[in-house]
């Protein structure tokens, strides 16, 4: 039934030509043009195929609504256009110097004496402003598999990080890190507790940070990890070199964060569950990543403070309707349960930075005993050198959404705050995830992000990588 209904529908134009034709319709041929001759059917006369039987719409006119419409999408999509053929251009005389034909080297960075390697450090941010610095990484440090880890780095809001760490491996499924370092944030932004912090309320403070410890790693099979980390810590909060008119103690006098102006110093001890079951890799379609861990502090400074952190992260990979193209789902949750009457500092709170981030603010936006969020990227190829494996560069649209609270009570439809936006990820050789550049949006700020980590898969070894722990988890 359906061939036939085709057929019919086929053979309409044919049987109202033919009933509407005569011979003098059909044009006449050039000198020593060949005519097909017409032919017939059940239905009448065929007539052959001639200039004066087939339609052609040339230069047909375009409606006046819809002139008018494309004004807006031109102007919009300048830019777009703009970044396409500057990034396409780039990738192709990138590609025709052989940049993507060279062979993968044995470690990134400038070879120096003593088998180092130097690496430049450089990222944008919504906290830190343009960051730029140096690390050196000393690989097969005492012994195979082993490395040593340095870097300093500066940036133009005048925050500054040394830090350095090594890891041991110590069997083929275990090894240990151990790492310290030093970190300031002159230009620390503070609104309020809570997740009702308005954004007049713009405060600043100077954050200092001190840590040191170590962090083991034992790959129990099936996939499955556990972390065990210890650590001590100095964090230090104090008005602002900077940015005086606008400092926290001015802005804030009446209702004072607790532990503004002051220190915290003590231990944490973490332990932590993870699961793996997707690819380590810069284009993951399927499978997922799970980790579960809880933290005690202990406080060495005669305060007297103790709580426990809990945290969940799941995360889960969907492959989509093309090949490479998928979506990221990932969820998070992060809890400090109090154990005694001291109220927990203002630099020990649960606050937004990597990886659990909303990328429409800068990280350290809002601050509570609480967080949850939930992320969704969908990411799809724009460009690979050569083949569906090569290196290349892959767009991304993503949301975050997620808030603080300081009670349980707090957790409501009306406190979440909405965020999105858009980027795109760098993908070296063997599909290495090499560094992300994103555009985040709110109701309260545009972020312009630059990072060489990423808030999906982040890397876990933070004691070897000079991660500030006070504030990274």
């Amino acid at each position: 039934m359906f061939r036939i209904i085709i057929l019919i529908v086929m053979l309409i134009p044919t049987v109202v030509w033919g009933q509407s034709s005569s011979p003098s319709r059909v044009g006449k041929s050039a000198p020593g043009e060949k005519v097909a001759a017409a032919s017939q059917s059940r239905w009448g006369q065929i007539p052959a195929r001639a200039d004066s039987s087939a339609a052609k719409f040339a230069d047909r006119p375009r409606p006046g609504w819809e002139k008018v419409a494309m004004v807006p999408y031109n102007i919009v999509g300048i830019p777009f256009r703009v970044l396409d053929f500057v990034g396409h251009e780039s990738l192709k005389a990138a590609d025709r110097l052989g940049f993507f034909g060279l062979p993968p080297a044995e470690h990134l960075g400038l070879p120096l004496p003593l088998d180092i390697y130097l690496m430049p450090d450089f990222g944008i941010s919504g906290l830190e402003g343009t960051t730029y610095g140096l690390s050196l990484t000393r690989y097969d440090f005492l012994g195979p598999e082993n490395r040593l880890y340095l870097t300093a780095s500066s940036s133009t809001r005048h925050a500054d990080k040394y830090a350095g760490g090594t890891i041991f491996q110590l069997t083929s499924r275990s090894g240990i890190q151990l790492g310290a370092g030093y970190s300031e944030l002159p230009l620390t932004k503070y609104y309020g507790l809570g997740p009702t912090s308005e954004r007049d309320d713009l405060s600043y403070y100077n954050r200092r940070s001190w840590w040191a410890g170590l962090e083991g790693d034992y790959d129990a099979g099936r996939k499955v990890g556990v972390e065990f980390r210890g650590y001590f810590s100095r964090v230090e909060a104090a008005d602002s070199r900077y940015e005086v008119h606008q400092g926290l103690g001015d802005v804030h006098q009446d209702n004072l964060p607790p532990g503004f102006p002051g220190d915290s110093e003590g231990w944490t001890w973490r332990l932590g569950l993870v699961r793996k079951t997707t690819s380590e890799t810069g284009r993951p379609e399927e499978g997922g990543f799970q980790k579960a861990s809880v933290a005690l502090f202990t406080a060495s400074d005669g305060s007297n403070l103790d709580f426990m952190t809990y945290t969940l992260d799941v995360q889960h990979f969907i492959p989509l309707w093309y090949t490479k193209r998928s979506l990221g789902l990932r969820v998070f949750f992060n809890r400090i349960s109090n154990l005694g009457d001291y109220e927990v500092p203002l630099t020990r709170l649960i606050t937004f930075s990597r990886p659990d981030e909303l990328r429409g603010f800068s990280s350290l936006r809002f601050y509570g005993l609480g967080s949850l969020g939930f992320s969704a990227e969908y990411r799809w190829p724009v460009w690979v050198s050569r083949g569906r494996e090569g290196p290349g560069l892959d767009a991304y649209l993503f949301s975050d959404v997620g808030q603080v609270y300081m009670d349980t009570s707090e957790i409501a439809l009306a406190n979440l705050e909405y965020t999105g936006g858009f980027g795109f990820r760098f993908i070296g050789l063997n599909q290495n995830f090499i560094g992300r550049f994103e555009l985040g949006f709110s109701d309260e700020e545009t972020v312009v992000t630059l990072k060489l980590s990423q808030n999906f898969q982040y890397d876990a070894k933070g004691m070897l990588g000079g991660k500030d722990p006070t504030r990274r988890r």
